[in-house]
């Protein structure tokens, strides 16, 4: 009988004890279970603005969330909330590699793959509407050369837009047929519709005298 006893005994422990926090009245946050359900991997979702929570624990090993808007710097009279972004490679030409983007806010810019290499872009997401967008551009270059661009192309009026459809969204669109030469400055400003942020895009072109020649390609976003 007292065999039986121990028997029961023990088994009804190892029961109690298995409660670590799945059909239990007491669940805790700290549960780790261990199987095939496991993350195995992750999608970077730092651009997408419907992921604002960000994972965090205390020193006892609790989880909780907090938001990326609580993470930020605050925002004080005469400072600014800036971001910069940046894309940098060389080529054997001066041609550029339009598989090679720069990414900034809502946008992807790269350079295109002709001696002009001029500058294209397109969105980065999605907009679920039609979103028009207005932008400009400054060239200087040398012997003291000025250049100011506005529009779609230079032979339209600064007032029509680029325009991004749910179904073109993600095709590259040319910026005003702007060449970019060797050693040039290129600026551009623009604004996604709706948004708070300002953005300014420096653009280079440099060619390489180092035994044979090589262009590298230089692009710099702020986001303000």
């Amino acid at each position: 009988m007292s065999f039986k006893y121990f028997i029961l005994f023990f088994l009804l422990s190892n029961f109690i004890s298995a409660q670590v926090g799945i059909n239990t009245n007491l669940p805790t946050r700290k549960l780790h279970v261990s199987g095939n359900l496991r993350v195995r991997g992750l999608i970077n979702k730092s651009e997408t603005s419907s992921y604002d929570r960000i994972l965090v624990s205390d020193s006892n090993g609790n989880i909780d969330y907090t938001t990326k808007a609580s993470l930020q710097p605050g925002v004080t009279p005469g400072s600014s909330n800036k971001e910069t972004y940046s894309l940098l490679y060389n080529m054997p030409t001066g041609n550029g590699d339009p598989t090679k983007t720069l990414k900034c806010g809502k946008f992807l810019f790269l350079f295109g793959n002709t001696a002009e290499s001029r500058i294209s872009f397109r969105l980065a997401e999605n907009p679920n509407a039609t979103v028009d967008i207005y932008m400009s551009m400054e060239q200087n270059y040398t012997v003291n050369g000025y250049q100011f661009y506005q529009g779609k192309t230079p032979t339209e009026a600064a007032n029509v837009p680029f325009t991004f459809t749910t179904s073109t969204w993600n095709v590259n669109q040319e910026f005003a047929s702007a060449n970019l030469a060797d050693y040039e400055q290129n600026i551009m400003h623009f604004q996604y519709p709706n948004d708070a942020d300002f953005y300014r895009l420096t653009i280079y072109r440099v060619k390489q005298n180092t035994g044979v020649d090589s262009w590298d390609f230089a692009a710099a976003c702020e986001k303000f």
